[in-house]
Formats: structure tokens, sequence, C-alpha cells
């Protein structure tokens, strides 16, 4: 058993708080009580599938540098990151557009430049979204994070080899400078609203310090610090991480709809997701500490549910679209229960056709394709 088969878990639990979220949003759920609040917050899943690629894809980078070993090559971990996330983006994007061909009141798939900016994943410096795809600005900061990968785990090893206080210091202000992007972001949006000051937010700079929350979990891996930390259970991590969510669905993290926040909101929502996906990806990475952790991370429920984690993450929101416009239903009302039960579903049965028959046989391609050149030193993970 792979130690790290929670990570799939973790990633299936990130694609249901985004899941959520929406549908409380949808419904008008999220600004009706404090079970509203709280499930707005599921927006933090993002913060985890940012956590989980930096932990998973700088390690090999960082160990490299670390050690003085062999580089990973470039053109193997480009060819694996475009497989991970093209094709079913593609797949569901075409999707998104057959939609809002059949049912116009969707918004219609608009001119060629949305249809480009969204189909090359520059959607989110644009704002040039569409309504059932709106989730997908987070690709977007996730495929710039590919890009710095390299260079990112190399800088963070070297730094490593010659001090490891000093890369957790690195990381510390990699991670503040993110914090102050988002304060700068929302000071910004308040001076002029019309200025698309979510470019900086959204961007792999205004998140950063959730992509430098998973790097400093995988310097601990790499250093061994983690191994100080088994005696404490994975319960006890993700305990931590649900009472700071908890303590975001307060006023503290700004409002619960598509209000602006002020700057000290703004500061404090993205210094909680960002030690909430830390602290998860922490539990995780460490491994299972007891036999009922050992038998979630052992079910084959865990390895499906962290397969379709993507494709649910992609289609749930056009699903919910769909929801609304078959139903005729005015947007910000419904059943929550109603609604997040269908979208569950049908999202979990269109994602798990895009892994069966698209997602993986395509990683399995492009991983026997690149092995052929170099042979992996370890079992690849999907980030």
């Amino acid at each position: 058993m792979h130690r790290y088969r929670l990570i799939d878990g973790l990633r299936a639990l990130a694609a249901l708080l985004v899941l959520t979220a929406h549908v409380a949003f949808w419904t008008g759920t999220s600004n009706l009580d404090v079970v509203g609040a709280v499930l707005a917050r599921g927006d933090a899943g993002v913060a985890i599938f940012f956590a989980i690629s930096a932990f998973l894809l700088l390690r090999p980078w960082l160990r490299a540098a670390a050690t003085g070993g062999p580089r990973p090559e470039v053109g193997v971990y480009a060819v694996r990151r475009v497989a991970r996330i093209a094709p079913a983006y593609w797949l569901a994007f075409v999707g998104v557009l057959l939609i809002a061909t059949i049912w116009p009141a969707t918004g219609g798939i608009g001119g060629a430049a949305k249809v480009l900016q969204n189909a090359f994943l520059l959607q989110a410096y644009t704002g040039n979204t569409y309504q059932g795809f709106s989730q997908t600005w987070s690709l977007t900061t996730e495929v710039a994070f590919y890009v710095l990968v390299p260079w990112l785990g190399g800088a963070l090893g070297r730094s490593v080899r010659r001090s490891k206080r000093g890369a957790y210091t690195w990381l510390a202000a990699i991670a503040l400078a993110g914090v102050a992007a988002q304060g700068i972001t929302a000071a910004w949006t308040a001076a002029n609203p019309t200025a698309h000051a979510g470019a900086l937010g959204m961007s792999v700079v205004g998140h950063a310090a959730w992509f430098a929350a998973g790097a400093a979990v995988a310097v601990a891996l790499e250093t061994g610090d983690l191994a100080r930390l088994q005696a404490v259970g994975i319960g006890t991590w993700w305990s931590a991480a649900a009472v700071l969510l908890l303590f975001a669905a307060t006023g503290v993290a700004g409002p619960w709809d598509l209000r602006a926040p002020s700057v000290p909101q703004a500061l404090a929502k993205e210094a909680l997701y960002a030690a909430i996906g830390g602290l998860l990806v922490l539990g995780a990475a460490r491994g299972p500490s007891d036999d009922r952790w050992r038998a979630v991370a052992a079910s084959p429920a865990t390895r499906f549910a962290g397969d379709i984690s993507y494709g649910v993450f992609l289609w749930h929101l056009p699903v919910i679209q769909l929801i609304y416009v078959i139903g005729d239903q005015p947007i910000f009302t419904g059943s929550f229960a109603a609604v997040v039960f269908a979208t569950l579903i049908f999202s979990v049965l269109i994602a798990w056709a895009s892994a069966a028959l698209v997602e993986l046989p395509i990683l399995r391609w492009a991983h026997r394709s690149t092995s052929r050149a170099r042979p992996d030193r370890e079992p690849a993970r999907r980030a």
C-alpha cells in the first residue's frame, strides 16, 4: 500500500467542498444561517488542491537539488502535466459550449476571444468566464504553478542544502507575499471595482501562500522533520483544520457571497485557507497512523474517489447550471438538499466516465511513453 493513498481521499474531499460551496451559492443557502456560512467556506477546497499540487510536484525537484542527484526531465514532466489536466478539461469545456448553444439563456458561447481564452486557460487573467465553468479560474493558476515547478523545486532544494531553517524562512516569505497580494487586491477592488483586480488575486502570486503550505510539508518530509510528528495522529491535524474552517465561516474571512471582502477579511481568509490546506496535507503525508486510517487508505473507495475528483471538480458546475435551466429555476432559490444530491449523483457518474474513458487511459499512455526514455524512480502520483 502506497503511504500517500490518503492524498486520494483528501483530493476527493477538496472536490466535495467546492461542490457544496457552489450549491450553497446557487440555492441562496450560503446567506441564510450559520450552516450556510460553513457551506460557503467550502471554497477552501481550492486551497487544498493547491497545497496537494505543491507537495507532490515539488518533491522530485527539491530532492534532486538537495542531494545533488539527477534532475527530473522537464520534457517528461511537461508531457505528464498536460496529460493530467488538458484532455478532461477540454472534454468538459466542449460540454459547456454545448450547453451554451442549446440553452442561450445560460449566456451563450460568446465571441471567439472568449472561447479561445477559456480553451487555453487564460480566463482568470481576463475575467471572461462562462457561468457554468467559472470554477476553472483555479486551473489557470495551477498551470502557472506547473510552469514554475522545476525552478521553484530546484531553488527550494538548494536552500535546504544550505540551511533547512532558511528554506522554511523562504517559504514563509513567499506565503506572506501571497497574503499581501490579497490585501492589495481587496484595496484595489474597493478603489476601482471595474479594474478586474481579481487577476492578481487569482494568480499564482495571489495564492502563493496556499502553494507554500504544501511546499513546507514537502520540505518537512525530505528533511526528516515530518518523522518527528509521527506521534501526532492524522485526526489531530485534520481536526485542527476543521476548527480553522469553522472560524473562517465567521465574518473574519469576509462575505459568504460574491461581495468583495475588506482588506483585513481578505488577509484573514487567505492565511486561514493556507493553514487549512497545509494541515490537511500534513496529516495525509505522514501516512496512516492506526488501523482505522490504514483501512481508509487501503479502501478501493478511497482510490476511486481520488480518481474521479478532477472530473467532479470540472463537471459539477455545468450540472448545477443544467438543473436550474431545465427546471426553469431562478438562481438563489431551491432546496439545498435536493440540488446537492442531484449534483453529486450526476457529477460522479460523468466523472466516472471521464476517468475511465479519457483521463486514466491517457495518463497511462503518457507514463508509458515517457518511461521508455527514463524509468520512474518512484511510483507516479496523480497531482
